[in-house]
């Protein structure tokens, strides 16, 4: 541990030098001085005494309780040495060389150099060699082995040392150090007289050169510069030649030289005795008015005491004679008690230990006193540097009891041993700060030009220190600035007298290093020590310039141990994030000119030096904290600096010399880029599999598949999946940034990522001013599994291989504090996180995570899969990729694929796309649509497809032919292909047929055939397999063939009959012959359908309708040829039509049913009971009709579109068979009724007749029905046909009551009637709904129906319309007509 130079016990070390002899590499150098350092404090009990009489002086056994502090150092201060006899601790009184044994030592070489060390330094007192590393027996040699105290010592390992070895050693080195102090101190007795520091000697015309201090400015009286210029240390004697002096000047020189014997008393440990020694100086000097030497006298009391008390020794504060108040001699005042020996006491808080750091101020204030009043006298003032060393050590003293909170023990033992001060209690009886920075900056040398470069170096630096300590950083960081402009100068001056020297230009600087071969300052790395970077980073971040992160591993830590006290993982805010928020906050602190001047300071001073490592950090500190300050020639000067010191560093050996790069965004993007040739695989599930075999036509897809889109299938996943394959190279890129005004160059760019190893291969790119760049990187799994991208490990010329993330965006301007909280420094320091509390954490449900900020680095999730084949389309048997059918054309074409790969396609199925499906998807997302027009929608989507695999026949499969001959290919089933598992083998190829059908709007498709290589049996496949897919597009012109213009339905009458052999209806024979064969021929309608051909040849057109679904019986068939542009009319017997629920509600097609879907239309009961009519009565209509066309003299042929058709209200009414049927009939004998027709009848009149009426229930529930009779005159009108007192006698009640009907039973009411006169009657009759069965079922088998409720009603939107809210009634069909006739 480096001692610090200023501190306030420095005057009691002994000063040291190590030096290397033989050979020996720096860095054993630095450690064996380092184990020296740590054994540096020597217990003078623990010394072996000299037993020489005459080297007696300083007998450690005088105060065995003392210490002896060892200075160790490696440079030596020539520049003062005028100081040693006022000062003498600043005496090198030992010089210790430092040898390797490991690296071979020659005996006679070391002691050579041993020889010339004490030459070169021959005001040392002891000149030593240590061996390291050396065995016992290795100073066995006769040359090491000279006349008086040991020169050579060996020094076991670090292994091998024991405890107390290296304490051994440095008693062993400080026992002849004391002897040979008597004699310096004898001589010194035996001077009459010491001369002060700054007393003009003659120098025999010679001048070292050197500029020496002159004394302080301020109240001390200045020096004439000649006199300062011209001093030079000396000692001068009045023994021999100097004649009689007067008592007053033998008086002082007597105190003079007790002061030197005293400071070698306290140098030497013997505290008490140096105590008494400067007890008597200082008396001595107040007597004679030396102020100068009674001030020093003075500061070694002040070190005495400080150290008793630290020794913990018993010893009583003297009476210290300080200065008259008026400046004249006062009396010499003897301390009644003197100082005994001390005795050593328990460890403890010493008794006067608060006394003697209360003594210190007052003492200090008389020293300053002293020192102003001796600077009156010519030749008696202090050197600058000693008077502000003076202050410095007084200010460090405070500065201890400051940080140790006024605790005395612990200062004193700061203040002496630089002990580390582990209390934190409350600040009590402490100097303030303010008073510790007065006193400090009475230091502040005015100017500072008066003192050397290396002087002010050390005096500001020591002003500075202080100024941390205690907290002041912006005063501390104005004298570390005003520390820069001294060095800067000092460091170039030294740089011109080094570059004249070896022929360089003096203002060459970096670009004469980076264009020669050597350089006067070849420093080597570690040269320049870590101290100076770390003033200049404390300077940086005083000033705004450097931003801090905080301790980011303490605050990990605190968020694991959250985490384990709450059972909450808080998210954490990326360490990225907090980099780039801290830069931010960083640039808004400060004055950015100010900044700049600041940064541009520590460049220059790290050129000076030169430190490479330095001027890289600053000059992109620069970049960094100032880029949108700077101009463009500012920052093309900076770059050129940074290329010229990577330059110059790499010609000199030092190839590690980069900095950190200065855009924390050099990175935006990382994006996988699809591969224009084959596109990525898609994840499948295994419910997603689908046997093509299994389907039972090339038309009939199973709802299940997944291979079309599913507009309700919800997603599991917002983000797409994006998946590679093993050993295919993938493309990435990589969008890099350059917002400066030149240009960067980037040495590579490599992937980082984690998970399965990628092989990629770095590239270079250079980025253009204010460019952004995308660069395309491959790579190639090697192994399956998951894969994340983090970013990017990128290399810029002359900065670190640093990783980036991926921050695609900015800062987020809501997330920053709009409030001023912070002033002063504290803004520019990083901000705490506000602790989450944890008590009763667990107890609660959730805990509240703290926001994470912006930007958030993202990663690129990637999926590795296993080798997959590789299709591409070889062929297909269109023209250009083209073909043209008619609307319900179907065509077959073949397309070829080939296998790319050497794996073989296990797994294939085709899926499709067409231009009427974006139309149909878009259509269905409407809000307007009718559930029939869903449906509709949904019927053509999934039902009518454009494009189907046609299956039925064979695919065709081939090798592939390398020679290329025409060769002829195997003829290979799909299904002996299935059963091989293998559909395209590897290497070759294979032909399959697409079926293609003429819709309208059809315009283009695409043909997206999916295959993997499954390798399992899809039995013991996974919950997941992956695909690819190869895409073909198709051209398809559809041109119009049949058109439906018009659909109506007329009712079929029964009242009329036909010959068998009569042509008046021509081809309308077999219309109505099929109907009239029936038993009921009022059972069948007509439908009228208009057709027209839009094709400009002519089409034959085939109806064909059959009465029911699955009825065997012939269905009837409509045939005619149309010629272009012609419209036909063909007329049809439709039997009517009867549905048990016709309200039902209408399906739908798609895998998930809508629900909670708001219409924006509204509709009524009446409307939507209407609209559920027509739809379910059209849709057995379409079931039971087809029609086909075929172009005459051509294989051209399809189906004819009747999903055209609608049905009006009117048209349901007339195709409809109603729920309850009544039919009425006349019954009677031959005589009196001839029937003409089902519902037409001949009768006589006054002839007793029957009309019986048949009620027959259809549904599925038991009714309850009355019956109304309606007699009536025909061709009458209403309120006159119903007069029927004369014409007609009815036996009995028209009103009739039924018995429960149960479903699918009928009930005859026979009624009995006559006609009085003739003429033309009709008799119709209707059935109304009774309400309730009152909970009585009559029939056994009435049981309750899926749809209704328990007594047979609806259960839909439609129960009030249809059977809840009123009672329904229904009428015949076909009203009875009766002619009555006086004879038939």
């Amino acid at each position: 541990m480096t001692l610090d130079s200023l501190s306030f016990t420095a005057p009691a070390r002994l000063r040291a030098l190590l030096c290397p002899l033989g050979r020996i590499r720096r860095s054993r150098f630095s450690s064996f001085a380092g184990r020296l350092q740590a054994s540096n404090v020597v217990r003078l009990g623990d010394i072996t005494p000299d037993t020489q009489p005459n080297r007696t002086m300083f007998n450690p056994q005088g105060f065995p309780d003392g210490q002896i502090v060892w200075d160790l150092t490696t440079s030596v201060d020539r520049e003062h040495n005028y100081l040693e006899v006022f000062e003498q601790y600043r005496r090198t009184f030992v010089v210790i060389g430092v040898a390797d044994y490991e690296e071979g030592c020659d005996p006679e070489v070391l002691s050579a150099q041993l020889e010339d060390m004490k030459s070169l330094y021959p005001d040392s007192l002891y000149h030593v060699c240590l061996i390291f590393d050396a065995p016992p027996e290795a100073t066995e040699h006769e040359k090491l082995k000279p006349a008086g105290h040991p020169r050579f010592f060996t020094v076991p390992t670090k292994r091998e040392s024991k405890v107390s070895s290296m304490r051994t050693l440095m008693c062993d080195i400080t026992a002849p150090v004391l002897s040979e102090m008597c004699g310096v101190a004898r001589s010194l007795q035996a001077q009459p007289s010491l001369d002060s520091p700054l007393v003009e000697k003659p120098s025999n015309g010679e001048n070292g050169g050197r500029r020496n201090s002159v004394p302080s400015g301020g109240t001390l009286a200045p020096i004439p510069g000649d006199l300062a210029a011209n001093k030079r240390k000396t000692m001068t004697g009045f023994g021999g030649g100097g004649g009689s002096q007067s008592e007053r000047s033998r008086s002082k020189g007597k105190g003079r030289v007790q002061i030197a014997v005293a400071q070698l008393y306290l140098i030497a440990g013997r505290v008490p005795d140096a105590m008494k020694e400067f007890l008597d100086g200082a008396d001595v000097c107040r007597g004679s008015s030396d102020h100068l030497w009674h001030a020093k006298a003075l500061e070694g009391i002040g070190i005495c005491l400080v150290v008793l008390a630290y020794l913990g020794v018993t010893f009583q504060i003297p009476a210290i004679p300080f200065p008259s108040i008026d400046g004249s001699k006062s009396k010499t005042s003897t301390p009644s008690n003197k100082p005994s020996t001390p005795v050593p006491q328990s460890t403890g808080d010493s008794p006067s230990a608060h006394q003697v750091l209360d003594l210190l101020p007052e003492l200090h204030k008389s020293i300053i006193k002293l020192y102003q009043r001796a600077a009156n006298f010519p030749g008696e003032s202090i050197p600058n540097i000693s008077f502000c060393e003076t202050i410095l050590r007084h200010a460090k003293a405070l500065t201890s009891q400051y940080v140790a909170n006024g605790v005395a023990k612990d200062a004193i033992a700061h203040i002496v041993s630089s002990k580390p001060i582990s209390h934190k209690g409350s600040k009590k009886n402490i100097p303030s700060r303010v008073e510790i920075s007065e006193v400090t900056m009475q230091a502040y040398p005015q100017p500072v030009e008066i003192m050397t470069v290396l002087e002010a170096t050390k005096v500001l630096s020591g002003i500075a220190s202080i100024h941390g300590a205690i907290g002041m950083k912006r005063r501390k960081a104005f004298v570390t600035r005003e520390l820069l402009k001294i060095l800067i100068p000092g460091l170039i001056q030294a740089r011109v007298v080094g570059a004249a020297e070896m022929g360089i230009h003096p203002a060459a600087g970096l670009s004469a290093l980076s264009g020669g071969s050597g350089s006067p300052l070849d420093l080597g790395e570690g040269d320049v020590e870590s101290g100076i970077m770390e003033m200049l980073e404390e300077l940086c971040r005083a000033y705004g310039c450097l931003a801090g992160l905080g301790d980011e591993k303490k605050v990990k830590e605190e968020e694991q141990q959250r985490a384990v006290s709450t059972g909450v993982l808080m998210p954490q805010t990326s360490v990225w994030t907090k980099a780039v928020i801290a830069e931010q906050e960083i640039r808004t602190f400060g004055w950015p000119a100010l900044k700049i001047q600041v940064l541009r300071n520590c460049t220059a001073l790290c050129e000076a030096l030169p430190d490479f490592q330095g001027v890289l950090n600053f000059t992109t500190l620069l970049l960094k904290t100032a880029d949108m300050e700077l101009t463009k020639e500012d920052q093309v000067r900076l770059s050129t600096t940074v290329v010229r010191t990577v330059g110059a560093a790499r010609k000199l050996g030092i190839p590690s010399v980069e900095a950190d790069y200065w855009d924390q965004f050099l990175l935006r993007d990382i994006e996988l880029v699809e591969n224009p040739t084959w596109r990525p695989p898609i994840p499948r599930s295994k419910t997603e599999l689908v046997d093509p075999e299994s389907l039972l036509s090339p038309t009939t897809i199973d709802d299940k598949t997944p291979f079309l889109y599913n507009p309700f299938k919800i997603s599991e996943s917002s983000t797409t999946e994006q998946i590679l394959v093993k050993g295919e190279p993938a493309e990435m890129r990589v969008t890099l940034q350059n917002p400066f005004e030149f240009e960067v160059e980037v040495e590579w760019v490599k992937l980082d990522t984690s998970g399965v190893e990628l092989s990629a291969q770095p590239v270079s790119v250079v980025i253009a001013p204010f460019r952004t760049y995308q660069v395309s990187v491959f790579a190639t799994p090697n192994d399956t599994g998951e894969v994340k991208i983090l970013g990017c490990t990128i290399k810029v010329y002359g900065c670190r291989e640093r990783f980036f993330p991926i921050l695609t965006g900015g800062l987020d301007s809501r997330e920053r504090d709009i409030k001023t909280k912070r002033f002063g420094l504290k803004a520019a320091e990083p901000k705490v996180e506000r602790p989450l509390s944890t008590i009763s954490a667990s107890g609660r449900g959730s805990l509240r995570p703290p926001p994470v900020l912006h930007p958030i680095p993202k990663s690129l999730q990637l999926t590795v899969v296993d080798s997959q084949p590789l299709l591409v389309v070889r062929n297909t048997s269109l023209s250009q990729s083209a073909l043209m059918v008619l609307e319900g054309e179907r065509r077959i074409f073949q397309i070829t694929l080939r296998n790319l790969s050497n794996v073989n396609v296990d797994h294939l199925y085709f899926d499709f796309t067409d231009s009427t499906t974006a139309r149909i998807r878009q259509a269905l997302a409407e809000k307007t649509n009718s559930p029939a027009e869903t449906y509709e929608l949904e019927l053509m989507l999934k039902k009518k497809r454009a494009f189907v695999w046609h299956r039925q026949n064979r695919a065709i499969a081939a090798s592939e032919n390398t020679s290329g001959e025409k060769k002829i290919r195997p003829q290979i089933s799909t299904r002996d292909l299935t059963k091989k598992k293998v559909y395209i083998p590897a290497a070759g190829d294979a032909t399959f047929e697409i079926e293609v059908l003429g819709k309208p709007g059809l315009t283009y498709g695409t043909i997206m055939a999916d295959y993997s290589h499954l390798g399992i049996p899809p039995t013991e496949l996974g919950n997941r397999y992956f695909t690819r897919q190869v895409v073909y597009p198709v051209t398809v012109t559809v041109n119009a063939s049949i058109e439906l213009a018009r659909v109506d339905f007329i009712p079929f009458s029964t009242d009329f009959s036909i010959e068998p052999d009569s042509a008046t209806f021509g081809p309308f024979t077999q219309l109505f012959s099929r109907a009239s064969t029936t038993a009921q021929p009022g059972e069948y309608c007509l439908m009228l359908l208009d057709l027209r051909n839009a094709w400009p040849q002519p089409l034959k057109l085939k109806l064909v309708l059959k009465d029911s679904v699955d009825s065997d019986e012939e269905p009837f068939v409509a045939e005619d040829v149309l010629q272009a542009g012609h419209t036909s009319r063909l007329i049809l017997p439709v039997k009517r039509i009867f549905l048990p629920r016709p309200y039902a509600p209408i399906p739908s097609i798609s895998a998930t049913q809508r629900q909670f879907v708001v219409s924006t239309t509204r509709i009524s009961i009446e409307q939507e009971r209407q609209g559920r009519e027509a739809f379910w009565y059209r849709e057995e209509l379409l079931k039971r009709l087809t029609g086909t066309w075929e172009e005459v003299g051509t294989p051209r042929r399809g189906d004819v579109e009747l999903r055209g058709i609608r049905l009006s209200p009117r048209m349901v009414e007339t195709v409809r068979v109603e729920e309850i049927g009544v039919a009425i009939t006349v019954e009677g004998d031959e005589k009196t009724v001839n029937r003409i027709s089902p519902a037409r009848s001949v009768v006589v009149t006054d002839a007793f007749l029957t009309l019986a009426t048949t009620v027959t229930n259809r549904t599925n529930r038991p009714v309850r029905l009355i019956l109304r009779l309606l007699p009536g005159l025909r061709n009458i009108p209403a309120p006159q046909s119903f007069d029927l007192g004369r014409r007609m006698a009815i036996n009995g009640l028209l009103q009739h009551a039924l018995p429960v009907l149960a479903p699918g039973e009928s009930s005859v009411v026979r009624t009995g009637f006559t006609v009085l006169a003739k003429g033309e009657y009709e008799i119709s009759a209707s059935v109304e709904d009774v309400l309730g069965l009152g909970g009585k079922v009559v029939a056994p088998d009435a049981g309750v129906v899926e749809g209704l409720d328990k007594e047979g009603r609806p259960l839909d939107v439609l129960a009030d319309a249809v059977g809840g809210a009123g009672r329904r009634c229904w009428v015949c069909r076909e009203v009875c007509g009766i002619v009555a006739r006086d004879v038939l």
